[in-house]
């Protein structure tokens, strides 16, 4: 038997590094049963067979997990296990979203793990000071860097969150950097990196699997493909919570009971935006909450799940549009 761990996981098998060796290996039948397979980062017992083949027996316990609701289901998927660290990159184009932020923010809590944040495609900005300051009002105490995957600008800053033992994970959107990203650290070309879509400024989904590297300097890297939904655990946080009631209590203060909080006359919420009692991000997490719910709800209804999904893309592509013409107005 030989301990060893997971750093690819492939459809009906897994790659474990153990001793030097790569081994392509199976699980045992008892897997099955459980529907609990071994992930990327987990440390696992091994029987090895000849041809540098091996059976998995056993996957030890986990100091870490980090999950996500399915994209197509309200089932957990794991993202990776055994994690230190996320480095959460987002980038300064159209894939910059303080909503989306907040949400990894929220999944590294559940975790357990600490954040990082990563801005970026900084040489994009003339005036990085905004941004700074619109991102530091909502990752409060996270260590937040501004880098440049390209020139290589700031990346030896995240080299300190990384010690010999320590595994880091790249969450992100695709087209956000995280394989270039790896690439830097790994100070070799090993992820593939491909354009983004000036459309949108999405990626192609270069990278199509989760994978563990082991860093030349210590510790191990996960990259991770782009998660375009990130469906939280217990969406309804205590934070959450706190929001939505607040918005609630001003919304009852409304002049019109169906009040759309958007531009109606004597609308309480509106109000008290204007008087900074509210923010608008704020708002907006609130509706999106009332979307979920609603959705959840509907989900017995194929035509209301589908009239939902179509409204979604349009609010993404609306929002894409926003912060491209803002990104634009900085640079100008």
């Amino acid at each position: 038997m030989k301990t060893g761990r997971v750093t690819e996981v492939h459809r009906t098998n897994y790659t474990v590094a153990a001793e030097d060796k790569e081994y392509l290996a199976t699980v045992r039948g008892s897997f099955h049963e459980e529907k609990d397979f071994p992930k990327v980062g987990d440390y696992v017992e091994l029987e090895t067979l000849v041809d540098e083949k091996a059976v998995i027996t056993k996957v030890f316990e986990r100091r870490s997990v980090i999950k996500r609701k399915s994209s197509d289901t309200d089932d957990e998927q794991v993202i990776a296990a055994n994690v230190d660290v996320i480095f959460i990159v987002m980038g300064l184009d159209g894939d910059y979203n303080l909503s989306r932020l907040e949400r990894y923010l929220l999944l590294a809590k559940q975790s357990g793990v600490e954040p990082v944040v990563i801005l970026n495609k900084a040489d994009l900005l003339t005036d990085p000071l905004v941004v700074e300051t619109e991102v530091g009002g909502v990752v409060g105490d996270v260590p937040v860097y501004l880098v440049s995957a390209i020139t290589g600008e700031g990346l030896k800053q995240l080299q300190d969150h990384i010690k010999q033992e320590t595994t880091a994970v790249l969450l992100g959107s695709s087209g956000a950097g995280k394989s270039t990203i790896t690439n830097w650290l790994l100070q070799e070309d090993r992820q593939k990196v491909r354009e983004i879509r000036e459309d949108d400024s999405r990626g192609r989904h270069t990278t199509t699997s989760r994978q563990l590297f082991v860093l030349p300097g210590g510790g191990y890297l996960i990259d991770t493909p782009g998660m375009r939904e990130l469906g939280v655990l217990e969406a309804d946080s205590e934070d959450q919570e706190a929001v939505f009631q607040r918005i609630e209590e001003y919304a009852a203060q409304c002049k019109f009971r169906n009040c759309d909080h958007d531009k109606t006359v004597g609308c309480a919420v509106l109000a008290a935006i204007e008087a900074g009692e509210l923010t608008e991000r704020e708002l907006h997490n609130y509706q999106k909450l009332l979307r979920e719910r609603s959705y959840l709800e509907s989900k017995g209804s194929t035509t209301a799940a589908r009239h939902y999904e179509q409204n979604q893309k349009r609010q993404r592509q609306h929002q894409v549009a926003v912060m491209r013409d803002r990104l634009r107005r900085r640079l100008n």
